[in-house]
Order: C-alpha cells, then structure tokens, then sequence
C-alpha cells in the first residue's frame, strides 16, 4: 500500500476511535463487568441470561461488542474444552471499570461531548469550549441544575484520585511531620480521609465549594469546610494540591497559589500532587486535549511550569518527588 493510500486508512481510523469509550460504556451501563466481576468469565449466552428482564435483546449485537472489547483488551476470552463456548473474563482496564466507571461515564456525558463541539469556537473566538456548550463552567454546576451530574462529577474526581494517593502514601512520607492539613479543592475528601487514616495525628480539613462539601461523606478526624479557594484558603502547617491546578489557567493558579501563600506560616510546606507533561506520554497528551473541552484555561504542565508558578507565587525550595505514578508530588515551602 503506498503511503498516500495509508495515510487515508490511518485516518478513518483516528475517526473511527471514537467509538471505544462508547462500548466501553454501553457494557458498563448494562453491568457487564460488574456481572463478570461477582461471577467469574461468564459466556455470552450466560450474560443473556442475566438480562433476561430486557425485552428484544440481540445477542449477536451484543457478542460484536464484546469481541471488539477484547481486541481492545478491555475484555479477555476463552474457549472452553468442555462446551466449546467463549468466556468473556476481566482485564487490568475492564476490572477498573467494575469499581470505577464515573470517569467513562463523565467523559462520554452529553455536556461533555457538547463542548467538544465547541473548540472551533473557542480558538476564533475566545471563550471556552465547556462554557460556550453548556452556558456556565463544568465547576458550576450545582445541585439546582442537576443532582445526577453533579453526583457523577464528584465521584469520577474521586475515581481519578483513588489509585494516586494509595501509591503517593506508599512511597512518600512528606506527611508525617504535618500537624494540620489543609486539602484544597478536596472534593469528597477520600484523599484527606486516607492521609489521616494513614496519620491519625493529622487534624485534617477538607476544603471545597460548599455545595461540594455538602454531601461528602464523614471521615473520621477530618472536617470538611466549604468555601472558594480563590478568595481565601483556611490556615494550616501545610496545604495539599492534588489534581487542581491542571484544571485552571496560569492566572488562576497564580491567584488560588497566592490565597495558599497567605494560610502559610513562614516555613510551611504546600504539597502538590500532579500530572507532569511530556510529549512522549499519549496518556499526557490525550488528556491535555481533555482539558480544553473541560476547563477553562486548564492544562497539563512541566516540572518547570510548575515551578515557575510556585515562584512566582512567593514558594521557595521547589522541589520533585517521583512516585510510581502518572501523577507527582511536588514540595515548595513557605520562605
């Protein structure tokens, strides 16, 4: 094939991979993995079985799926000696998404696909993308505008950071010394919860938009307070960042940053938890594009990016802390 005619099936297939998330949440919807998950490999004709309550089901619609998602890896397979029949089993990527599928879920949202829609726009014209599609930001919705959305946005941060900080308590110890821990833009405060679980000596304090912190759940030893991390921050020994500043533009992380600053005491530590960009990582890549559909502003970063904006913020003694992670921490401190 010459390289022309290549070049035109490469990028049918670029188009055409948009179809992957789709059944990955077509599956998820009809609880496929989590069937999987409870019971074992199961057989198509099992799985039908189990969606029996379902009028006019296709299973030969349904095995095309699924045959697709094991080339994909997202589902592994098997035929049996004993009956000949192909078992569908879970995979690393399809066991995440019997635990934690908000994040697919979240992605493949109509709000989110609206955007998308939008980044032509945005590029001429200023503004930004999510905004321009759904007439306020992905962090203003409320629960008057959506109880469901608001609910899927809170667990899929959660889904996010759930593996990052299991790893970052494995590997770094930067917070056994802290006394009172402020998380900033916390969320449901499951990162606070596991740092003070892990250092119960830790007065912890998660800190969000109040209709955020409203329906977190209780952790014991942690408080959960509402409030806007862009007019001011509570105080604390130290500060923790995990996942925020990627969602924001430099501007507003100067700001944000400034409000952390001042909650400081002279030689308090800020502890910041990010992806760091390289253009060799499409995971990287994939998701800065991700942020320009769902931020304003928001954006993967360098080390040195990161740094620059600590800096510029009065932070000294910046510093990188690798883990076994997509995600960093890195240290600045108070001088």
């Amino acid at each position: 094939m010459s390289e022309d005619a290549q070049g035109h099936f490469d990028l049918k297939s670029m188009i055409f991979s948009l179809v992957t998330p789709f059944m990955l949440k077509a599956v998820v919807l009809l609880g496929i993995p989590e069937m999987i998950s409870k019971a074992g490999p199961l057989s198509l004709k099992q799985i039908v079985s189990r969606l029996s309550n379902v009028k006019h089901i296709q299973p030969d619609l349904l095995e095309r799926i699924l045959q697709f998602l094991v080339h994909k890896r997202a589902l592994s397979e098997k035929i049996d000696e004993k009956d000949g029949e192909t078992y569908y089993g879970l995979t690393p990527i399809s066991k995440w998404l019997a635990e934690e599928h908000h994040l697919l879920l979240l992605c493949t949202h109509e709000y989110g696909m609206a955007a998308f829609q939008k980044v032509n726009e945005a590029v001429l014209d200023g503004g930004h993308a999510y905004e321009l599609a759904n007439k306020c930001r992905v962090w203003e919705h409320d629960p008057g505008h959506g109880d469901e959305y608001v609910k899927l946005l809170n667990d899929a941060m959660v889904a996010w950071s759930s593996v990052t900080i299991s790893l970052v308590l494995e590997h770094y110890d930067g917070f056994k010394d802290v006394k009172k821990l402020v998380d900033v833009g916390g969320g449901l405060g499951m990162c606070m919860g596991k740092i003070v679980k892990k250092y119960p000596h830790i007065e912890g304090v998660n800190f969000d938009l109040p209709h955020t912190v409203s329906s977190a759940p209780a952790f014991p030893g942690v408080a959960h307070v509402g409030g806007n991390m862009f007019e001011s921050v509570p105080s604390a020994d130290a500060l923790l960042i995990k996942s925020v500043m990627i969602n924001f533009s430099d501007e507003d992380c100067l700001k944000m940053l400034a409000n952390c600053y001042k909650a400081l005491p002279r030689g308090g530590k800020l502890i910041v938890i990010e992806l760091i960009y390289s253009k060799e990582g499409p995971f990287e890549m994939d998701l800065d594009m991700i942020m320009i559909g769902f931020t304003d502003g928001g954006k993967t970063r360098r080390f040195e990016e990161h740094k620059a904006l600590l800096e510029n913020s009065g932070f000294g003694n910046v510093s990188l802390v690798a883990v076994p992670s997509k995600e960093q921490v890195i240290e600045a401190y108070k001088l």
